[in-house]
């Protein structure tokens, strides 16, 4: 007779922690590599086009790294992609979409607010206002990639992986690996929030196709917010921003059930941190992101 998987959720801890630290030193690698060998060549291709090469860059990186990634925690957490569900889920995409945004365009609001006081704005530009190379690069990177990656990453993979333990400790930590991973303060605290969404509705669909398209159309939205001005993107901000609004209203006591029903004697939150690769993980990107504000600051 087969025995039963060994319950070791300090092991498995730890290799949530590594994983990060991989894709940390996989991007600042790869950062190094491109700038100082190939960018040459891509500059001499593009005819000097400078915001397109950084945006194939961005784009490499994030496909290559993604890629390793992704099958190095397939094989250290036994888990397969194959094994994930893709069940397409249009109302439950669109909810998901909606609270997103709604959130995100609250805290926007709080940060306009706080940059009156000196707080800046440390997050990329991400804006479609370049060149035809540098729209198609960043589109490719922020609309098609990162969804793809960082769910199935963070939702596909460390999500799945923690929610065996305790679902809303699940939820909450892999928000605030996600949130933290930006390593900027405006787009840590949005990225935060909105994976509490995503972790939320993976939970309650279990497809992470509903994620996928539901990351990849807040990510376009945020992409068209340098079209504002125009009169449809407007309207449609503000009927996506009224409709999240009333979801999440709806959504509340649901949330509170689910919230109760999770409750637990055991502080895992504790147990995750005393993992020393975790807790190196936090420290390091607090520690970025305050340098970078202050940096920014003068």
């Amino acid at each position: 007779m087969e025995k039963p998987p060994k319950f070791m959720p300090d092991k498995e801890f730890s290799k949530v922690g590594g994983s990060l630290w991989l894709y940390i030193i996989m991007q600042l690698t790869l950062s190094f590599l491109f700038s100082f060998v190939a960018m040459p060549l891509i500059m001499y291709s593009l005819y000097y086009d400078y915001s397109a090469i950084n945006a194939c860059i961005a784009m490499l990186i994030s496909f290559i790294s993604g890629i390793i990634l992704l099958w190095f925690m397939s094989n250290s957490f036994k888990r397969s992609i194959q094994d994930l569900k893709f069940t397409f889920k249009p109302k439950e995409t669109i909810d998901t979409v909606a609270m997103m945004y709604f959130l995100n365009y609250a805290i926007g609001i709080i940060g306009v607010l706080l940059s009156k006081f000196g707080l800046p704005d440390t997050s990329p530009d991400f804006s479609l206002n370049g060149s035809v190379l540098f729209n198609t690069f960043t589109f490719i990177s922020v609309v098609i990639l990162a969804p793809i990656f960082e769910e199935l990453i963070f939702r596909g993979m460390i999500l799945n992986t923690l929610t065996k333990y305790n679902k809303m400790f699940a939820i909450i930590v892999t928000s605030l690996l996600f949130g933290l991973l930006h390593l900027n303060i405006t787009q840590a605290i949005p990225a935060f929030f909105m994976s509490l969404v995503l972790c939320y509705m993976y939970v309650q669909t279990d497809s992470i196709l509903v994620t996928i398209l539901a990351h990849a159309g807040n990510n376009f939205l945020a992409l068209m917010s340098a079209y504002s001005n125009h009169i449809l993107i407007t309207v449609l901000v503000l009927a996506l921003v009224i409709y999240g609004l009333i979801t999440i209203i709806l959504k509340s006591k649901e949330v509170n059930s689910f919230i109760k029903e999770e409750k637990t004697n055991e502080n895992w939150y504790a147990r995750f941190f005393k993992q020393i690769p975790n807790l190196l993980y936090l420290i390091f990107t607090i520690l970025w992101i305050i340098i970078s504000l202050f940096m920014n600051m003068f």
